[in-house]
């Protein structure tokens, strides 16, 4: 039987159409596109908490949306403020500092510093150099103080950006407790068109995987953040919040928080507290480390064993799609693409089991009684 050319018009202009109109709604909503995963990354890990919550409130499902949300707000800005707080004590003693000590004239180097092999001797003549006003030195210098500068701004900007798309994560999410049953609708509808008999196999090991690594991730990141912070604090490292918080987001990656907690120890060695210093390298290579081997795998569950690789790509690629957020949002989505090819690919003669479907009707949101 052949087909003419003007039947093909007609499908050929539909597709086309709707492929441009795929276009444009993506186009529209790509702005909005990382709050709006995160928003719904959030309300799926914290659903069943947001029921509790609406039945100890008789119903009043926005009331418990709003307590949801201050709960998220202190658990995600309050950090962030008192760790911005701290870094701008940082600053500014740094800044007084610093004009103390050229009061009394142009400073010497650290002995340890200038005698550091390699870089140690041209350090200090750089520095005696700049101190002097050599006319080469200055050269250097101003050459580098345009790429500072625009570096500078590009990081403001990332940094004052990502709190943007945070609070309008927490405002999406406000939405998403209200809507979250007819959400669910769609999305099992969208499964069932695509995937079949096994969308609800499907779906279970989305759900299961997305509460896992968020679970995972920022549960692991915020014990050890705790655990750096108490060995900094007790210790007498300055800015203990402010390495705190740092150590949160490098705790996305393994072994993280030894980045900051060996230059820490090398800092109290070199003050004369060597058994502070003994202390911060064993703790965070025993203690700090040991949380990411303990907690993770619990957070996780045993049937998640996502590459480093992946988590890798996770965190750098989902932050230089998405800014801030994408460090989180990465290796979610990695996680679930990676756990779905598997639970397709692998196990795509079999039927899904009881623990599959009892993880599937778990994943149901219902509304509370």
């Amino acid at each position: 039987m052949k087909i003419k050319a003007s039947e093909l018009v007609e499908p050929l202009i539909a597709l086309a159409a709707l492929l441009l109109l795929c276009l444009t709604v993506y186009a529209v909503v790509k702005p909005f596109l990382a709050a709006s995963l995160w928003a719904a990354m959030l309300v799926l890990t914290t659903w069943k908490p947001y029921l509790w919550l609406v039945e100890r409130m008789r119903g009043q499902r926005a009331l418990a949306a709003v307590v949801m949300l201050l709960g998220l707000c202190l658990f995600f800005l309050l950090p962030i403020v008192l760790a911005a707080s701290d870094f701008a004590d940082v600053g500014l003693d740094f800044i007084a500092r610093i004009r103390a000590s050229f009061e009394a004239g142009w400073p010497a180097l650290p002995e340890w510093l200038v005698a550091l092999p390699l870089v140690g001797e041209p350090i200090g003549e750089f520095w005696q150099g700049l101190g002097a006003h050599d006319a080469k030195t200055m050269s250097m210098i101003r050459s580098l103080i345009g790429p500072a500068t625009q570096w500078l701004l590009v990081v403001g900007g990332h940094i004052g950006g990502g709190l943007v798309l945070l609070m309008m994560s927490l405002f999406i999410a406000f939405f998403l407790y209200q809507d979250g049953e007819h959400i669910r609708d769609w999305v099992r509808g969208l499964l069932t068109r695509v995937a079949g008999e096994r969308s609800t196999e499907l779906l279970a090991v989305s759900v299961s995987s997305t509460k896992g690594v968020v679970y995972g991730f920022i549960g692991t990141a915020l014990a050890q953040a705790v655990l750096s912070w108490f060995a900094y604090a007790i210790s007498g490292v300055p800015n203990a919040m402010s390495l705190g918080f740092a150590s949160f987001i490098l705790a996305l990656l393994p072994g993280g928080p030894v980045l900051l907690g060996l230059p820490a120890a090398a800092w109290l060695f070199h003050q004369g507290d060597t058994g502070w210093a003994i202390f911060m390298a064993a703790w965070m290579l025993l203690v700090v480390s040991s949380a990411d081997n303990v907690i993770k795998p619990l957070l996780i569950g045993k049937g998640s064993n996502l590459p480093f690789i992946l988590i890798l790509f996770g965190v750098l690629g989902g932050a230089l799609a998405f800014g801030m957020l994408g460090v989180f949002i990465g290796p979610v989505l990695l996680t679930v693409f990676y756990e779905i090819a598997r639970s397709w690919i692998l196990r795509s003669d079999a039927q899904p089991g009881d623990e599959v479907l009892a993880e599937a009707e778990s994943v149901i949101i219902t509304q509370p009684d």
